[in-house]
């Protein structure tokens, strides 16, 4: 059973199991996978943010094509 909550928090971290995960409970493990899920989206909101205010000491005229170059 721990094998099977481990893979969530695998997936989520994006690589090879860490070791010691399967110490964890399937309770504390959800809990650390909403954690890490959290933090990485918190810090796609925080750098957009910092993108577009960097984007803000650019000219005008610019800013489009630097977004477009840089933006996928």
């Amino acid at each position: 059973m721990a094998q099977a909550s481990v893979r969530p928090l695998g997936e989520e971290l994006g690589g090879a199991p860490i070791a010691g995960l399967d110490a964890l409970d399937a309770a504390e493990q959800q809990a650390l996978a909403a954690a890490v899920r959290k933090a990485r989206q918190r810090q796609q909101a925080l750098l957009a943010q910092a993108f577009e205010a960097a984007l803000a000491h650019l000219p005008m005229l610019l800013r489009g094509p630097v977004r477009k170059i840089l933006l996928p």
